[in-house]
């Protein structure tokens, strides 16, 4: 009862580390976008602060994407125009900006604007700015900017463009000419989250496959083969002693008469039967080796368990045997 009781125990103390070992472990992280969802109504004027009806700026949803394509930066309004065909979007008051802090310091190191080109009609442009850090200058680079009726307004970004970050937090801001052409037109404003960043966002970077290595340059023993030619066969190896066929065993000599004593007729003793031979999944071990080694392997092998009884035992117990 005492060894069962420690087995199980044992067995107890087994799968605790195990199921410890299972919440350590952290799962591995899971590449999917990120979507924030913005109330309808919060627009406001950006002069005043106060309430402002324009749903062309107003924000419903912001989401981040990351891939092979790079980084997606994309947003949607109740109303989202062309910028193309809208004159709204013609303005140079009206423009997106989104502020990303890629190194999780709480501060914004890279500023991305997306708006009409002021010089060439009819296109859409996005310019980042990534701000390095201190003592060295800012990279500057151009993003290609689109706008989809479904998706809403969209930013790629290449990974190195943005400093290969391996996560961002952010935030996305549109200012909006309600009225241009005007002499100080009210500019309607939004910002996804009302407050600091969103995120962080874990951004993927897929890696490049491992390039094969080069094929070895022909030489005298290895020549080029020609076009054209067949490949030569393999030569097939040679025989040796270890990969020779064994001469078959000799049959066992037959076992000789008894021999007689003072001419006796006494019949021989039977021989003692032997134990089956050890086969797979007999379910027993064949017993290999001297008697004396694994007589001392059976000594070793009980040493070790009591010890290990020993160990288990409390303190207490053994202080009081």
């Amino acid at each position: 009862m005492v060894h069962r009781k420690m087995a199980a125990g044992l067995a107890v103390t087994v799968g605790a580390l195990l199921s410890v070992a299972g919440f350590v472990v952290a799962p591995p992280a899971v590449a999917a976008p990120a979507a924030v969802t913005d109330p309808a109504g919060d627009v406001i004027n950006r002069e005043t602060n106060d309430k402002l009806q324009s749903i062309p700026t107003d924000i419903t949803s912001v989401s981040v994407d990351s891939g092979d394509q790079g980084i997606v930066l994309s947003f949607r309004t109740q109303d989202a125009p062309d910028p193309i065909a809208s004159p709204n979007w013609a303005s140079p008051n009206t423009f997106v900006s989104w502020q990303v802090d890629a190194n999780g310091d709480g501060k914004v190191d890279n500023l991305i604007r997306y708006s009409l080109d002021r010089d060439v009609a009819g296109r859409i442009v996005g310019d980042l700015t990534y701000f390095v850090g201190p003592g060295q200058p800012a990279k500057h680079c151009e993003v290609p900017a689109t706008w989809n009726a479904a998706t809403g307004y969209t930013l790629t970004i290449p990974h190195d463009c943005m400093g290969n970050p391996a996560a961002i937090s952010y935030r996305v801001q549109l200012t909006y000419d309600t009225n241009p052409g005007g002499t100080k037109p009210p500019l309607a404003f939004d910002v996804v989250p009302d407050q600091g960043f969103a995120g962080p966002v874990p951004i993927v970077k897929p890696t490049a496959p491992a390039a094969a290595p080069p094929a070895p340059a022909p030489s005298a023993e290895n020549p080029a083969p020609q076009a054209g030619a067949p490949t030569p066969a393999a030569p097939a190896p040679k025989a040796t002693p270890t990969t020779a066929a064994k001469a078959a065993p000799k049959p066992a000599a037959k076992p000789t008469a008894p021999a007689t004593r003072g001419g006796a007729s006494t019949a021989p003793k039977p021989a003692t039967p032997s134990a089956a031979p050890v086969t797979e999944g007999s379910g027993e071990l064949a017993a290999t080796g001297p008697s004396n080694a694994r007589w001392l392997g059976a000594l070793g092998g009980a040493l070790l368990l009591f010890g290990g009884l020993g160990l288990m035992t409390p303190a207490a117990r053994r202080q009081s045997v």
